[in-house]
């Protein structure tokens, strides 16, 4: 059980990967392509900075601390992996580390992280923002991990 942890994680690091490689075949950067509803669209955008453009021109730094909490995650969820039960934070830790893995990876070997999703919402502030897949598998990851350890002690 414990293999299948780790196989959701290296799973979601290989799929978040194919989709920026299509992503990237894009023609234009800053073209958008709104999804059906028009709640989001799909755009194109190399990051070469943290969330949200942040700290732009400092990518090595950048990924000395994104390395840095990677490691930690990935220490935290073989710690995770050694006990039993608690499914939730196990899964959590794995879309955590699947995402952070690959936005990691496209650091390392471009300098940039490709992102292309788009809301279209009321609030103007999350409308500033693209994301990517990975974005979403660490804010579930993150969530699953709480919620998963509320009302549970380790004693």
């Amino acid at each position: 059980m414990r293999l299948a942890y780790v196989q959701l994680a290296l799973g979601l690091f290989q799929a978040d990967l194919a989709v920026k490689h299509e992503i990237e075949q894009l023609p234009e950067e800053h073209e958008e392509r709104m999804l059906p509803g028009g709640f989001a669209g799909i755009r194109r955008l190399r990051n070469r900075g943290a969330i949200g453009g942040r700290g732009e021109g400092h990518m090595p730094r950048i990924v000395r601390l994104s390395g840095a909490v990677t490691a930690g995650v990935a220490c935290l969820f073989l710690r995770e992996l050694a006990g039993p039960g608690r499914h939730m934070r196990k899964t959590g830790f794995a879309l955590l580390l699947g995402g952070a893995l690959s936005n990691l990876y496209e650091r390392c070997r471009k300098g940039y992280v490709v992102d292309y999703i788009r809301f279209h919402s009321p609030w103007k502030r999350l409308n500033r923002y693209v994301f990517n897949l990975s974005d979403f598998f660490i804010l579930i990851g993150a969530v699953l991990i709480f919620l998963g350890g509320k009302g549970h002690s380790r004693r």
